[in-house]
């Protein structure tokens, strides 16, 4: 809805028409950004006020309780004044309508002042600072309404602009002699009336015909001129100003667009065409969510601050506004059912708002298997077996004519990986959109994700502490592995031994040396200070000469985790080495897709919209030689 002054006067004499202008490329600030209207032929569709059709009179677009939804009078025709790039139309108020009768006083004594028009935008033109419209006339940044319909015209008695109104308006009309604003020119009794509107879509009386090409030649080298074109063949075939600015626009669309992800930096100097205003809806109400939420957002879409002080119920009337309904006067209960529909602006919100949170909720879990942990992906939850090149240690000779000899998988499987599927459902109800809680919903699925990354945390280190069987029929740690140090507390002689054990680990063949270090070292939170002191300081940690060089400073990545440690007893810690070298434990996930999936339902038998969070993963055992343990020391 776009309100502007009033421009009216008498019509066809008639003493309950008159001819308004109703819109203009005046700029509207809305949502952080300034939007115009362009006012051309091929911008602006006034189908819906041809006779026949939809288009509505109304006061204050419905909402006022006095006068409601009813219309207050019909559009009789509405036309595109291309010259003042105004769109203009003739109204009639209903005679039998008392409430009209009431407007229609105001009117001619100069009360009403205001009007406003309901549209619906289908594209825009983004301009960035320092871009300009296709036709030179309009500088970014802004947001141009390059096709757009209205559907209903309100008289207003609160317009946009305070500085505006009769007075004002009147006072620069007798000054400069034009109608370079949207006022009231309502004629006085006894003086003549004003012309008849012209019928539908028809322009203003034409010029003289001479002038007129001039000026369209004119018009058409600036225009060409501007933006590389040559002007000589529109000017000879007598083409349009209108068309040769839409020739320029596609081909500014086609060559400038900006890809996909690209900076402001990036994209300056070209111009980006979006599609429906519930775009520009969705994305600002989506981070205006996020940021009341207390969810970092890195650059937030235009508009978001705005949204970020609305309540949740504000942002579902908003969504109804711009699918064309009326939700001023509606109860939180009827906003909220006719929000429930599955393909809704208020329902793709709050979807597309949940699924930000699963990513910000990801990013800062608190779990530390990813930093040594090898990453898998499978196809489907059956059952994986996976085996190992038994003898890629070396490559052989071929000598000249020679034949390649092909590697060999082990005979038996030295893991099986399966995927499982965890998750939760919750509901936004009824209460908690009428309480505005939607940030409860955003807090509860940031705890369900971080819930599902600690799962996977859990079960990575449950498997160092059970210390499982593998398929060779040995334990993960274990002389058999040669991966078990002997018990003591961290410090320099039980790192060394790690190392030595690490280093001395062979290929399947059992020959070959894998010369393999520790990268990190895994311990709990009991032994933290004392794994940090080792691998930070100078000397020595437990030398008493301060002179002795500590050989495991930096030398590898500390990990601490409360996962690791027990109840009572000695504690163990453990060494790992880079996963890329040598795989350990893998966390797979079906198909790649590591963040849990959020869904969203709405059905009939609930007043809500429930969510569910799911994510599917695996944790698979893949071997031992690059992992070794110490069982620590009481």
């Amino acid at each position: 809805m776009l309100f502007r002054s009033l421009e009216c006067r008498a019509a066809e004499e008639s003493e309950n028409r008159f001819e308004i202008s109703f819109s203009s490329e005046a700029p509207v600030n809305r949502w952080g950004c300034r939007e115009i209207l362009l006012h051309t032929k091929d911008a602006v569709d006034l189908s819906r006020f041809a006779p026949g059709g939809a288009g509505s009179l109304l006061f204050a677009h419905g909402m006022d309780p006095r006068y409601g939804k009813l219309p207050v009078g019909r559009v009789v025709r509405a036309w595109l004044d291309e010259a003042e790039r105004k769109c203009r139309a003739v109204i009639e108020l209903d005679t039998d309508d008392p409430d009209a009768q009431r407007l229609q006083g105001k009117l001619e004594r100069g009360m009403l002042s205001g009007v406003s028009v309901g549209c619906k935008v289908n594209q825009w033109l983004e301009l960035a600072a320092g871009d300009t419209s296709p036709d030179g006339r309009i500088e970014g940044p802004a947001s141009l309404g390059i096709q757009w319909t209205p559907y209903e015209i309100s008289l207003e008695p609160v317009p946009a602009d305070a500085t505006v109104g009769l007075g004002r308006a009147m006072e620069i009309e007798t000054e400069r002699e034009a109608n370079s604003m949207e006022n009231i020119t309502r004629n006085e009794p006894g003086t003549v009336p004003a012309q008849s509107a012209p019928a539908a879509q028809e322009a203003p009386a034409a010029e003289d015909p001479v002038l007129a090409e001039r000026r369209r030649a004119a018009e058409i080298e600036t225009l060409c001129r501007s933006f590389g074109e040559d002007p000589g063949t529109y000017i000879r075939e007598g083409t349009s100003v209108e068309i040769v600015r839409t020739a320029i626009l596609d081909r500014l669309s086609r060559e400038r667009t900006p890809a996909a992800g690209r900076s402001s930096a990036e994209t300056r100097g070209g111009v980006q065409v979006t599609t429906d205003e519930g775009d520009k809806l969705r994305a600002a109400a989506t981070d205006g969510l996020l940021l009341r939420s207390g969810i970092a957002v890195e650059r937030p879409a235009d508009g978001a601050r705005e949204f970020r002080g609305m309540g949740i119920q504000d942002v579902a009337r908003e969504c109804l506004r711009v699918s064309g309904e009326n939700a001023a006067r509606l109860s939180a209960d009827e906003v909220l059912r006719r929000s429930l529909t599955p393909d809704s602006a208020f329902v793709s919100i709050t979807s597309n708002a949940a699924n930000r949170a699963v990513l910000g909720a990801m990013q800062h879990a608190p779990t530390t298997y990813q930093a040594w942990t090898s990453v898998g992906s499978a196809k489907d939850f059956k059952p994986t077996n996976i085996y190992e090149v038994n003898d890629g240690g070396t490559l052989r000779e071929i000598p000249q004519n020679g034949e390649f000899t092909e590697a060999k998988l082990s005979d038996a499987p030295v893991a099986v990986r399966q995927l499982i599927t965890v998750g939760k459902m919750l509901s936004f109800t009824r209460q908690m959109f009428i309480n505005d809680e939607f940030d409860l919903i955003l807090r509860m699925v940031t705890a369900h994700v971080q819930a599902f990354q600690r799962g996977i945390n859990q079960a990575v280190y449950a498997l160092l502490k059970a210390n499982p069987a593998m398929l060779d029929g040995e334990q993960l740690f274990s002389s058999a592995h040669k991966n078990l140090g002997t018990a003591a507390a961290p410090g320099t002689d039980s790192f060394s031994e790690a190392r030595l054990l690490m280093r001395r680990q062979t290929e399947a063949d059992g020959v070959t040396r894998l010369n393999l270090s520790p990268a990190f070292v895994l311990c709990g939170a009991a032994d933290e200070t004392k794994v940090e002191q080792l691998l930070h300081s100078l000397a020595a940690p437990e030398g008493a000469n301060s002179g002795v060089a500590n050989v495991f400073r930096s030398a590898m990545t500390p990990v601490v985790d409360a996962e690791l440690d027990v109840d009572g007893g000695a504690q163990p810690f453990y060494f790992a080495a880079h996963p890329s070298l040598a795989p350990t434990i893998e966390v797979s996930y079906l198909n790649g897709v590591e963040a849990p999936t959020v869904e969203t339902e709405t059905d009939f038998d609930r007043l809500g919209i429930r969510y569910r969070v799911y994510g599917d993963r695996g944790v698979t055992l893949l071997g031992y030689r690059g992992l070794v343990k110490n069982p620590g020391k009481a």
